[in-house]
Parts: C-alpha cells; sequence; structure tokens
C-alpha cells in the first residue's frame, strides 16, 4: 500500500471554469478564499458581464479520510475524497452557491487505483465534465469511486 506519494495533493483545491462548452483548469491552492481572490482579479475582467450567467465554477478539493477497508457497511470507499462543489457568477460578479444544486458532490479514489495510478489534474477534468453533465453515480448508498468513470 504505497499511495504515500499522492499525498502532496491532499488539502489543495483546484478552480475549474465551464464557459460554453470548453472547461479549465485556472487555478490551484491550498486556500479556498485566496482561489477566489485570485479569480476575481485575475479573470472575472476576461468574462463579459453578459455571459455571467453561462458560466460554471466547479471548485474540487481534495482530502484524507478515516477509511476501514474491512467495515462491514461501507459508506467510505477509500483514502482520498475528492469533493466536487459548484458556483456561479451573479450579475454584478459575485460568485455564490446555487442552494438547489443536486448533482452529485462527492467521489473516492480507491487504495487499488491509487497503487497503479496517481492522482493527476486529466482525472479531474474527467470529474468535472461528469459532474457538470451529471453523469456521476447517483444511487444513494452506491459506492463513487473512480474506477467506475476512469
Amino acid at each position: 500500500m504505497d499511495y504515500t506519494k499522492v499525498l502532496k495533493k491532499i488539502n489543495t483545491y483546484y478552480l475549474f471554469v465551464k464557459i460554453k462548452n470548453k472547461i479549465s483548469l485556472i487555478l490551484k491552492n491550498s486556500n479556498k478564499k485566496e482561489i477566489f481572490i485570485n479569480f476575481k482579479k485575475k479573470y472575472l475582467a476576461k468574462i463579459k458581464k453578459e455571459n455571467y450567467n453561462i458560466v460554471t465554477l466547479v471548485l474540487l478539493k481534495i482530502k484524507q479520510v478515516s477509511y476501514n477497508p474491512t467495515q462491514p457497511i461501507k459508506m467510505v470507499f477509500g483514502p482520498i475524497k475528492v469533493e466536487i462543489n459548484f458556483f456561479e457568477l451573479s450579475d454584478r460578479g459575485a460568485i455564490k452557491t446555487n442552494e438547489f444544486e443536486t448533482r452529485n458532490n462527492h467521489l473516492f479514489y480507491t487504495i487499488k487505483y491509487l497503487e497503479k495510478n496517481k492522482i493527476s489534474s486529466k482525472d479531474f477534468k474527467k470529474i468535472v465534465e461528469l459532474a457538470i453533465d451529471n453523469k456521476l453515480e447517483k444511487r444513494l448508498l452506491a459506492p463513487k469511486t473512480i474506477e467506475q468513470i476512469i
């Protein structure tokens, strides 16, 4: 079980932006507040005001969770959890969460996957694409793992 090489990406935020049909990683930081400040300083001016309603911001948080593989009822499926948060821009450029959001908001990296592969931004882009299209696992207690999409 040598997935310790991926621990440097733990507790890191990745901000993706979707404008029209293009998804791109724009910022990466360990502080959520700094990500949004940097987004407003560097990228908000590049987006036309009339396009604010078609912009989707997706924030991924990578964190380590306590995981017991011998647990009989599995609610946690891996040592690394990816939390997916959706944001939108208001008419005046403020970043806000959508209170009516129903898309899946997390995914797990399993030990089996981490032993063979490493965490990459290519995986994150695929996760974001599927999360925006609401194609991640939707069933309530079903496992939500990276192997289902890669």
